[in-house]
């Protein structure tokens, strides 16, 4: 009686023993699963952070300083530049703006002393009564000239505003890179010196440029 005992015993301890591990597979399997498909969603809701740069467009740069000047510059990320381009346009403006009036003034005084303007400005009459018609005319080509002059410096810091934003749009992605440098280091002759140096070169300064 006590040997059928533990022998039912013993095989109900393995039957036990077999379901257990059968459970614990099992769980192992679901556990499993669970994690990659959990992988998976995660893998599938975080979104690439990786975005294509934006290319920088020199042409669009040339195109904005050309419709509005600076504005390429501010394009480029140049925001320094602005004062000095619109201090450029307005300072030669002013001055063919100014050597213009000059000019028409004189012109009428020209014309008034010559008795060919009727109807003449109180400023151009002043004029003809204080120079004579040659001094006039000498004032009135050299007002004329200047104007011409500033006019032509104008356009010329115009174009050289679009140019400039036309080449800091193309340098805009050159990168320079570390490596290239200059170093001065102090030399200090030694027996592993490969170049043989005169005795007297003890001490001195290296000059190393690096590519």
């Amino acid at each position: 009686m006590p040997r059928r005992f533990l022998l039912l015993m013993g095989i109900l301890v393995c039957f036990a023993f077999q379901e257990t591990e059968a459970q614990n597979v099992v769980f192992d399997t679901v556990g499993n699963a669970q994690i990659t498909a959990d992988t998976i969603v995660k893998e599938q809701k975080t979104p690439t952070k990786a975005k294509a740069r934006k290319t920088h467009s020199p042409k669009k740069a040339t195109i904005m300083s050309a419709c509005l000047p600076g504005l390429g510059q501010v394009y480029n990320g140049k925001w320094w530049k602005v004062p000095i381009v619109y201090a450029g346009l307005g300072g030669l403006g002013y001055l063919s703006y100014s050597n213009y009036s000059n000019y028409r003034l004189y012109l009428d005084a020209y014309l008034y002393s010559t008795d060919d303007l009727e109807n003449p400005s109180q400023q151009a009459i002043e004029l003809a009564g204080r120079y004579a018609s040659s001094q006039l005319q000498t004032y009135k080509e050299s007002y004329r000239r200047d104007f011409e002059f500033y006019t032509i410096l104008t356009v010329a810091w115009y174009g050289l505003q679009i140019i400039d934003a036309c080449v800091d749009g193309h340098l805009y992605t050159y990168d320079i890179s570390d490596d290239l440098s200059l170093s001065v280091d102090p030399y200090l002759r030694s027996a592993e010196t490969p170049v043989p140096m005169p005795q007297y070169a003890q001490v001195g300064l290296s000059f190393k440029l690096n590519f």
